[in-house]
Order: structure tokens, then sequence, then C-alpha cells
């Protein structure tokens, strides 16, 4: 019999305290949530006969047929505790313990038949159906009296791992679907104000449920190109982009007010007239850091036509993606100042949408557009005035983007200023920077949805100011699958940190969208944080992830939770890649 790793016996030790916590524990933080703590169960796990280790959940082949089906599913992976859309996260990566299936055939039964085990990996041992505050309140006492750390879970999309970890206790915010229209909402405190159209979210309201209920009531909701991510959580408190950011600001610009219990034990409520500093820190600082999010506030608009466009081409012929990247980036900056916002898919062409010009306007504003793509391309083209936002995201985003999940994936992002789209030389540098970029990752995508028509947030948010003067988000990744080595997940990672670092020479000084960002972002903190290595082509010590904003932000973490109760990968002052709770990260 082969001999542990000591790395294997640290994850079975941390599982063992979870497992092997006196069952009179758990038992009483049952009966403290009136029932609603839940066992964390692989989203596989019914397909596998074999285990490796304590795992919950059984195997149960009718129940598995489902699972094959769904494993590719948006809403199945959200509606479970154990479901992740990047399924690396439910896995320990460092050990190769998992329990996954092949997401090219998830009915391939080469993943799940012996010799291969289902183990619990990263996936929260247990979990709290977060409903009432006392069950938070649960949550917290439980995780300080026998140091369970805690994750904060919603929808699963996180790019970094932040809402799972081996040994955990979860606080699972899906439950809280509260929805209210607020016409003419002030904040607390605030009496002195104006009141503005608004909505109240419970913090595991989706954008599925936010734009249904915009379109029943004649508003519009800026959200994300995935409607099974939660509004409320790390999406709007990570900064938060949309194909009209271009016009209505991030979704940290919009919010007006948060109702947050703090890792102290305290319920507050936070917007500009109290406990400013922690609305500060909670509209760009990220989830899973100041504190647990009940509920939210944000702007509304009035339903309004969005003028849409998709133009495709195909990139196998002649040079025609070079042609294509060189377009957009001569006409970024033009289609930027007309209100327009874009997602760019190097391998497929370009969509887009704009809420404030007239149909006429917009058609003059993208007649190039048209001729370069369908002349010079021979591509198609296709121009649309939708009667909301709701209509164009059914048609375009949900029916034409197709944001992958249920397979293991790695991001990595970087935030390209306006200067490098004033002159010909820098679009020519930008364009030879991210065609090799391109050539060398699987997967890209240019998001210009920067809030650059928006303007300047004058330090209300924390956001990195580069989302301020950028007009790119660019974003690229890496896959695998079930039966790829630890070794050969190492390089996929590393490599994707190779590719970008061109990209990071040529804008010094700005930064990644901490969302979307490197797992392994050099430079994310700045010189005030503890930053996991420092690339050697870079010197600026700028916070990649927030700019100027870090110190203050690191100042307000240890005000409001001084004992560290919330950590995570990559967050403002977080405790360090050596510590124990992130010890599968690769």
């Amino acid at each position: 019999m082969l001999a542990l790793s000591s790395l294997t016996l640290l994850v079975l030790v941390s599982a063992s305290l979870v497992f092997g916590l006196n069952s009179g524990a758990w038992n009483a933080l049952n009966a403290s949530v009136e029932g609603r703590l839940v066992r964390g169960i692989p989203f596989a796990r019914s397909c596998f006969p074999d285990t490796g280790g304590p795992v919950s959940g059984i195997f149960d082949e009718q129940q598995c047929d489902t699972v094959r089906s769904d494993y590719l599913d948006h809403f199945s992976l959200a509606s479970t505790l154990g479901g992740y859309m990047n399924s690396q996260w439910q896995t320990c990566q460092r050990t190769g313990a998992e329990c996954l299936l092949d997401w090219t055939d998830p009915a391939n039964a080469d993943a799940d038949s012996p010799p291969r085990v289902c183990s619990q990996g990263s996936i929260p041992d247990y979990g709290i159906q977060i409903v009432t505050l006392t069950d938070v309140f649960a949550g917290l006492d439980f995780s300080k009296k026998y140091g369970i750390p805690l994750v904060i879970k919603n929808s699963g999309h996180d790019f970094k791992g932040r809402s799972s970890g081996p040994g955990t206790l979860a606080l699972w915010m899906s439950n809280l679907r509260s929805i209210e229209q607020q016409p003419h909402f002030v904040p607390t405190g605030c009496s002195s104000r104006p009141g503005k159209s608004a909505v109240t979210v419970g913090a595991g309201v989706s954008f599925s449920d936010l734009v249904t209920f915009a379109d029943q009531h004649n508003l519009t909701i800026p959200s994300g190109g995935d409607l099974t991510v939660g509004a409320a959580g790390g999406y709007t408190q990570g900064g938060g982009h949309s194909i009209i950011s271009n016009v209505f600001g991030l979704g940290a610009d919009r919010v007006l007010e948060f109702e947050v219990v703090t890792p102290r034990g305290d319920h507050v409520v936070a917007n500009q007239c109290q406990n400013s500093d922690l609305f500060f820190a909670l509209r760009g600082g990220g989830g899973g850091t100041f504190g647990i999010v009940m509920k939210m506030t944000t702007l509304v608009f009035p339903a309004m036509p969005i003028n849409a466009v998709f133009a495709a081409f195909d990139p196998t012929v002649g040079n025609n993606r070079l042609e294509f990247l060189r377009f957009v980036t001569n006409q970024s900056l033009e289609i930027a100042k007309q209100g327009w916002g874009a997602y760019i898919i190097p391998t497929i062409g370009i969509l887009m949408a704009n809420p404030i010009l007239t149909p006429i306007a917009a058609n003059t504003s993208v007649a190039a557009l048209k001729t370069f793509m369908t002349v010079n391309l021979t591509g198609t083209f296709t121009m649309t005035v939708e009667p909301n936002y709701k209509t164009f995201f059914d048609k375009y985003i949900g029916a034409l983007v197709h944001v992958p999940v249920g397979i293991p994936l790695t991001t990595s992002s970087r935030l390209v200023p306006v200067e490098h789209f004033t002159t010909a030389s820098r679009r020519a540098d930008l364009v030879t920077t991210i065609t090799t970029l391109f050539d060398a990752v699987d997967l890209s995508i240019i998001f210009a949805t920067t809030p650059f028509l928006y303007g300047p947030d004058n330090d209300q948010t924390s956001v990195s100011p580069a989302w301020r003067n950028s007009l790119w988000h660019v974003n690229v990744a890496n896959t695998w699958n079930f039966n790829t080595t630890v070794a050969e997940v190492s390089k996929k990672y590393s490599s994707l940190k190779v590719a970008v670092d061109p990209l990071r020479l040529l804008t010094p000084g700005s930064g990644a969208y901490q969302n979307e960002a490197d797992v392994y972002e050099p430079d994310h903190e700045g010189e005030v944080g503890r930053p996991l290595y420092i690339s050697p082509i870079l010197t600026s010590v700028k916070a990649s992830f927030w700019g100027t904003h870090y110190a203050r932000l690191v100042e307000i973490k240890r005000k409001y939770d001084p004992e560290h109760i919330l950590d995570c990968w990559q967050c403002v002052d977080w405790l360090g890649a050596n510590n124990l709770r992130y010890k599968c990260y690769i």
C-alpha cells in the first residue's frame, strides 16, 4: 500500500474535523436553524459506486441519469449546495480528489466507473439554508466556537473558488428570494434626499428572477451574461459588468443600500448616510469578505427599447480573424462614445447593445461595421430594435452567448485603458498582443462593457479605478477534464498566467477584474498587502484588483472582521496562500 503524502494527510485531517465533530454539535446547530442544515453532496455523487474517504450522498443509478442530463445545466447546478459552475472548485486540485463526470460526454462511464472514486473534494461538508437572520447568527457562532471555516455560497458562480473549501460550513443564501419595487426609495437615515426608483432584493435573487420582475413592471435592470448569477452577491460586491454598463454603470455603481450581518454578528444597514465605510467596501471590495449581505437595494430604470446588432464571420477563412480584430480595435473608441456595449468573440463575431440612440442614429453608427462584416469578411449582419431588455437578452445573449458551466475552467483578465485606442501605433500594438494571447489559450472574449459614458464615481465605490478609464475587459480561459493529471492542471494555470503577461506589460498601472481574474494574478493587492508573488516582468506595485482603494479597504476589513471570520482566496487582507483553508489550491 502506498504511503499517504503529508498533503493528503492534511486534507484528511481537515475533513475529519468536520465529519468527526461530535454529532451532538451538528444536531444542536440543525435544531437552532429549524432543520435547515444540509449536507454538501457532490453534484455527480449518485453516479459513483465507490468513494474515496468520507463523502456525502449515495450511489443511485436512477438519480445518476438525471445528473448526466443536467451536468452542464446552469439552473441545475445553481439549485444544489454541491453544484459549482466551474467544476474544479468541487475538487481538491492539489491531491486530485474529485467527483467529476466527462463534460464532453457526461454519459461516458469511464469517468465514474471503478477504479475511479468520488471524493468530497472542496465541497463544504455542511451548509445552512439561510432563511432568517437567526440562521446567519447561528452559523457565525458555530464557526467561532468550533473553528470551522465559513464560506458564503449563493449560485456557485465563482471563477476563483471563494465559495467552496474543504472542511467548511457554507452559509447558503439562495433561499432569500424576495423582490420589492421601491418607486421612491430613500436610504435609511438619508431623509433629506429625494427618493429614487429602485428595487430591494434578497441575497438569493438571481438575474433570471430580477430581469423577469423588471419586465413585468416595465423596468430595466442591467444584468450579467448568465441569468443564474445572484444579483446581490459577488457579482455586485465585486463590480458587476453588463452589456449596457457603458450607459448605466457597473452593478456596484447602482447600489443604494445593503442590509448586512457583519462577521462580528452585528445586523446593520449600510448606505451613504450610515456605516458608509462598509457601504464603500461592499460596492466593489469583493464578495465573501466584509459581511453577509441579506438584502440589497439598487437603482432601476424605465423600460426602454434596445438597439441590437449581431455580426458573425467564418474565422477559418484567410486572415478573417486578424482583420476582424483590427477593425473592432480601430472602431471601439467611437462606438463607446455613441453608447454601445459589446461582447467581442474573436472566433465568432460581435454582439452589441445600445439603449440611448434612436433606431436611425443606431443604424448610421454601425454602417461601417455592416459593410466590413458583409463585404470584407463575407459574413452576416443583423440589426433589430428590441422592445425591452428582457426581450433583447432572451433573443441574443441567452441564445448566442453560452457561458460554459459544468467544466473545469480557469480565467485570466485585463482591463485595457482608453489610451491604447487613441493612436494607430497603439492600436496596432494592442492587436498584435491580443492575437498572440488568443492563440495561446483555449477560450477568449473581449467585454466592451466598461462604464465609459457613465463616468467617474468620485471614489464612491471601491471598484478599481482602472474600470473608469478603460474600454475593454479582455478575458481568456483554459479548460481541462476529469482525467487531466494534477501536473497537467497545474500547467493549465501557469501557462495562462504566462500567456497574459505581455498584455499586462502593455498596460502597466491598469488592472484585472477581480471576479474574472487569474487565480494567480500578480500584484493583486499591492504594496500594503500580502501578494502571492510578483511577476518578474512587472515593477508597478499598484494593486491589480483595487488600485488606490486597497489601503482603505484593508482598514475597513480589519474594523469589521478583526478575527478574519470571513476569508477567501485573494480577497482583501486575506490570510495568504499558506493558510490551511487553501490547501486544495494547486
